[in-house]
């Protein structure tokens, strides 16, 4: 009896002993499961958020090359807009009816409209053929002011020869001196490439209009630059804005010297753009002459006609004359602008100096750029330091 009564004692204290340990495996599954969860989270969180920032940085690389090649391109597109109204602004004008644009800082009266300058194709006297221009293939002789020459030559019956040109006088052993006008000068890219030639070389300004509204600005970007003054052509059928006409009077004259003055009053050397009847009449001539003494400025005779009345007149008023000696791109040809060139060191050479006149086509810019061992033994000078 005793010993089934231990044996029945014993059963609870087994049991109570399983259950504990039991329960003591739960607890631990539960907190390595915890365990295991709570780093599989922090493990997904640290990949998350790596993997988030390698993808910010990643697009942040992407946005910025973006934008580097978004502001080049647009840099390239801004550039060729600027070329094509560049370009547009040297093709001729379409003809508007009742359109009137006033040009810059000028009194209120009423422009006549204004057509695009025509770069003058003249020849030296000796000439007898007018080349064709290769901007208007179609216009022939019209627009060349050497056609203005050689029909005042038929019209006179070849009875008075051209007037004789009086040259300052250096010393003996001086460096013979070139000064080369560029006439016609308008626009931003003409000025652009004639700052790539590597001597000097003078800019003549058109006086502004609605055309080229630009060139009193671009003027004060050379140390020394000129006028080119529209007067009367002969055989010349689109002429400049307020071109000076041999019917005008003293006070025309005067007026028109006086604006152009305020638009430029850092310059003082004009020369004629066209003008075949307007230097070739004497009493012209001595208007304008005497308006130019009166406010100091110094007229420069492109010679577009033979029987040009400027020396007489500059004598008569006792100032000296400059004369252009050579024209250079009477041809568009980049090899007859060279042997023009080559004339214009000849003529410097044998007289002390000389004056070559251009105009600012891309042939004729592209060969004084690349000109300079062709101008060895002359000094290439701005018209005011002959």
């Amino acid at each position: 009896m005793v010993k089934k009564t231990k044996k029945k004692q014993s059963k609870p204290t087994v049991t109570q002993h399983k259950h504990t340990e039991v329960s003591h495996l739960k607890r631990y599954s539960i907190w390595f499961m915890l365990f295991i969860t709570l780093l599989v989270v922090a493990l997904s969180g640290y990949w998350y958020f790596y993997n988030a920032s390698t993808h910010t940085k990643a697009l942040q690389q992407i946005q910025a090359q973006n934008t580097v090649s978004t502001d080049a391109l647009m840099s390239k597109m801004k550039k060729m807009l600027e070329d094509e109204k560049e370009r547009q602004a040297s093709l001729p004008p379409v003809a508007q009816n009742n359109v009137t644009v006033a040009p810059l800082e000028v009194p209120t009266e009423v422009l006549p409209e204004v057509t695009l300058p025509i770069e003058p194709r003249v020849y030296e006297e000796h000439n007898t053929t007018a080349l064709v221009p290769e901007e208007h293939p179609s216009k022939t002789s019209e627009l060349s002011e050497v056609h203005e020459y050689q029909e005042s030559l038929k019209e006179s019956g070849h009875t008075y020869k051209p007037n004789e040109v009086i040259r300052k006088k250096y010393p003996a052993g001086t460096i013979p001196k070139l000064a080369i006008i560029i006439d016609d000068v308008s626009f931003p890219w003409q000025v652009r490439m004639m700052k790539e030639i590597p001597y000097k070389v003078t800019p003549a300004f058109f006086p502004p209009t609605k055309r080229h509204p630009e060139t009193v600005r671009l003027s004060h970007e050379f140390p020394f630059a000129m006028v080119h003054l529209p007067l009367e052509a002969k055989y010349y059928s689109r002429p400049e804005e307020d071109t000076l006409n041999t019917t005008d009077s003293l006070e025309v004259i005067e007026q028109r010297i006086k604006r152009i003055k305020a638009w430029f009053p850092h310059i003082v050397y004009y020369n004629n753009h066209t003008g075949g009847y307007f230097t070739a009449d004497y009493q012209a001539m001595d208007r304008l002459i005497k308006v130019m003494k009166a406010h100091e400025l110094v007229f420069v005779d492109s010679r577009t006609i033979g029987n040009s009345k400027a020396p007489e007149v500059t004598k008569k008023y006792d100032m000296f004359l400059y004369s252009r000696d050579v024209f250079l791109d009477n041809s568009l040809e980049k090899h007859a602008i060279i042997t023009q060139l080559k004339e214009a060191v000849t003529k410097a050479k044998k007289n002390g100096y000389a004056i070559a006149i251009g105009h600012p086509h891309k042939n004729t810019l592209e060969v004084l750029r690349d000109s300079k061992a062709l101008l060895e033994g002359v000094e290439l000078v701005y018209l005011k330091e002959l």
